[in-house]
């Protein structure tokens, strides 16, 4: 079955603004959703990533290094999900209920069985 991965972003303004009991209640959700996708059989897979890192632009001849990235906060990645799906249809629909959508979007793609695929 094809593969298919959610990127999670924005939302972290909106997160940051919980309560400590709002939190956990909205990371209990965030597990419940992945424990009811297991039990359908779709795997999931996924993390957390962190905010900061690396940018490697090719510089002329060279490779340039900066900090990064650099982003709008409604543009922030802040972590993925990978789920087995029929189709890009189930795709949409699985990731439909994921509670980051109170938060933020979810861009979903199918990941290229051979390298990049339209």
């Amino acid at each position: 079955m094809p593969k298919y991965v959610g990127f999670l972003r924005g939302g972290d303004e909106a997160q940051s603004q919980l309560s400590p009991d709002e939190a956990q209640r909205t990371l209990e959700r965030y597990l419940a959703w992945s424990d009811d996708l297991d039990r359908t059989g779709n795997t999931t897979g996924g993390g957390g990533l962190s905010r900061g890192g690396r940018v490697l632009p090719r510089n002329g001849g060279g490779l340039g290094v900066t900090d990064g990235p650099f982003v709008e906060g409604t543009e922030i990645l802040g972590g993925f999900i990978t789920l087995e799906a029929a189709d890009l249809d189930e795709a949409e629909k699985l990731f439909s209920s994921h509670p980051h959508l109170d938060f933020g979007v979810i861009e979903v793609r199918k990941i290229g069985e051979q390298g990049c695929e339209p």
